[in-house]
């Protein structure tokens, strides 16, 4: 195993360099140096659940974290947003940012679309006859209202209270559980249709059923009443899964590891129903081509970063 202090960046995925030129380090090695003599591979190495690989924090983790810290103290304050397909990783990234920000003392929150999920009663009535029987996740489970008072004081004061969710309430179905507060340069905002625009391309879809056909109709309208918050993100970082297969095997995955961490996990009939709503509640060209992106993480079926662009 190379030492960290001779970490080889000839081996980099492609795009590295260029990702970090546009972040303002010319000297790849320099960048390397600058975030070991801060931790390097130990930095909020708690924040994840399983046995991290050195690309994700080398060619995303410590990218993503040399953004955020480059907005601190900017006004007006800055909204990047993270997007990418259930399993693919990106709410562990997120957990190991707001751990990371917290450790090195960075101005930088957290939060996640699911945080702005709405009230039990308001929920279930927003998710009523969906075919795949999912209890939220679709476009229309968010309170949007709020996140725009939200968003709208943070962007004055730097104060900041989001509701939380716990998706374990009610059997499985989730509700809310309280509000938090905290206060906050820069905003990191992650969701796994962040971006995504109401395009009908169905070109890299599955098979529809008559009654998908027809839900889909009315999360597309949804998904029109986001655009105004996709729009307010000073920059986005989308981590483009190989194709919509690839969720599917993430999602199984991640059941499984949940099953061996704490004895629960979805039932197969609800894990299904989940995946296939992926699969088909959106057109996939919506999910894998976010022409907003900024930056985009391209992975293989393994999580394997592939390529930075």
């Amino acid at each position: 195993m190379v030492p960290e202090h001779r970490l080889d960046l000839s081996a980099s995925v492609p795009g590295h360099a260029d990702l970090l030129e546009r972040l303002g380090w010319s000297e790849p090695q320099a960048w390397v140096e600058h975030w070991q003599q801060r931790g390097g591979t130990t930095l909020a190495l708690a924040a994840w659940p399983f046995p991290v690989a050195a690309d994700w924090l080398w060619c995303v983790g410590f990218p993503l974290l040399t953004r955020l810290e480059s907005c601190c103290g900017c006004l007006p304050r800055q909204l990047i947003g993270l997007s990418g397909l259930p399993g693919c990783g990106k709410s562990s990234l997120a957990k190991w940012i707001d751990m990371a920000a917290s450790e090195l003392d960075l101005s930088v929150s957290v939060v996640s679309l699911d945080d702005f999920y709405w009230p039990a009663s308001e929920m279930d009535q927003a998710m009523r006859g969906n075919p795949w029987s999912v209890p939220r996740a679709l476009p229309g489970s968010h309170d949007l209202v709020l996140i725009q008072e939200c968003l709208a004081r943070w962007r004055q004061t730097g104060e900041l209270r989001t509701p939380q969710f716990d998706k374990s309430l009610r059997g499985g179905r989730g509700d809310r559980c309280g509000w938090q507060h905290s206060s906050a340069d820069v905003l990191l905002l992650e969701g796994w249709f962040l971006g995504a625009s109401p395009q009908a391309n169905r070109s890299l879809d599955p098979e529809l059923t008559a009654q998908e056909l027809s839900y889909r109709q009315q999360a597309l309208t949804k998904l029109e009443d986001y655009q105004w918050l996709w729009q307010s993100l000073d920059q986005l970082w989308h981590l483009r899964a190989p194709g919509v297969f690839a969720s599917r095997l993430w999602k199984q995955q991640q059941e499984q590891s949940m099953e061996s961490r704490t004895g629960v996990r979805l039932s197969t009939q609800e894990l299904e129903g989940f995946i296939r709503m992926i699969e088909t509640a959106l057109p996939q060209e919506s999910l894998q081509s976010i022409n907003q992106a900024d930056v985009v993480v391209e992975l293989t079926d393994e999580r394997v970063i592939r390529e930075l662009r």
